[in-house]
């Protein structure tokens, strides 16, 4: 139980980070593993790592399949993101950078229905019992965390944290718009670079600790920034911190109420209603770009 809890916590943390940085180097409120397929791709991974025996290898199969589907789902997005750059150079303007980001998210969508049917097309091919252990998984399962998956994933998530603080002013501008920290003198490939690598090894250590969790980094993030302000210094451990504490709640309701149901449904349920809830604050007037 003490594992479980304390990994559900490093998840919860790992996600919301990720969507932290995501929603601010991408300025959509939509951004997050989840949503952009990352978690999707690092499932498909570790699904396919499970099914071939790749794990029982070694301790670091599982995060390094993980890893490895996290960039798998963001070449695909890069390579929407490419597209939409030429569309920005010949217009030369930050909304038409908005629009681009606008439509890397949707593409998130398509790669993370892919990914998703490519895991039930793993699972067909399951003896019974493994199928049942997989499904799940997928939907978000702590249950079977070991010591050594647990401290590596504390090891990753407090690397992340470090490198994403000694970036934290250069992500501060990055807020502004990506043609004003260029002029602010930010060099913003790099932070682009340096924010993805974070966000894959993060969203990597939550898929190989606890499946395919997702919304935590949707949620987290907003709530943070409307009590502590978007300034990174706050923003990252503030975010860390809420958002393993609501994993830790998901958890104990999935435990107690809902033994049957996974942490990611829990979470998927409270996730659901907010996206609905920002599309609408978009038609309103408040918040940023959809």
């Amino acid at each position: 139980m003490t594992l479980s809890i304390a990994a559900a916590f490093v998840v919860g943390a790992a996600l919301a980070v990720s969507g932290a940085v995501l929603q601010s180097v991408l300025r959509n409120p939509l951004a997050e593993p989840y949503i952009l397929g990352i978690v999707g791709g690092s499932a498909l991974f570790s699904a396919l790592a499970v099914k071939f025996g790749l794990v029982a290898l070694a301790a670091w199969v599982l995060p390094a399949s993980s890893f490895l589907g996290a960039c798998f789902s963001l070449a695909l997005l890069l390579v929407v993101a490419w597209f939409a750059s030429r569309a920005r150079d010949a217009n030369g303007s930050d909304a038409q950078m908005r629009s681009n980001f606008s439509t890397v998210v949707i593409a998130g969508f398509v790669v993370g229905g892919f990914t998703g049917s490519l895991d039930w097309l793993v699972l067909s091919y399951c003896p019974p019992e493994e199928f049942t252990r997989l499904t799940k998984w997928l939907y978000g399962s702590l249950s079977e965390v070991g010591p050594a998956a647990l401290a590596a994933g504390i090891a990753v998530l407090a690397l992340v944290m470090a490198v994403l603080c000694l970036f934290r002013r250069e992500l501060n501008v990055m807020e502004l718009g990506h043609d004003e920290a260029e002029c602010l003198g930010v060099d913003t490939r790099t932070v682009m670079i340096v924010a993805i690598g974070a966000v894959s090894l993060a969203t990597a250590v939550s898929v190989s600790l606890a499946g395919a969790v997702g919304f935590v980094g949707l949620v987290v993030p907003h709530f943070v920034r409307r009590v502590f302000g978007p300034r990174m210094e706050r923003l990252l451990p503030f975010s860390a911190l809420f958002g393993g504490v609501f994993l830790v709640i998901a958890q104990a309701v999935a435990a107690t109420l809902l033994p049957n149901v996974g942490v990611g449904v829990i979470c998927a349920i409270f996730g659901g209603p907010f996206i609905l809830y920002l599309l609408a604050s978009r038609h309103s007037g408040e918040g940023r770009d959809i």
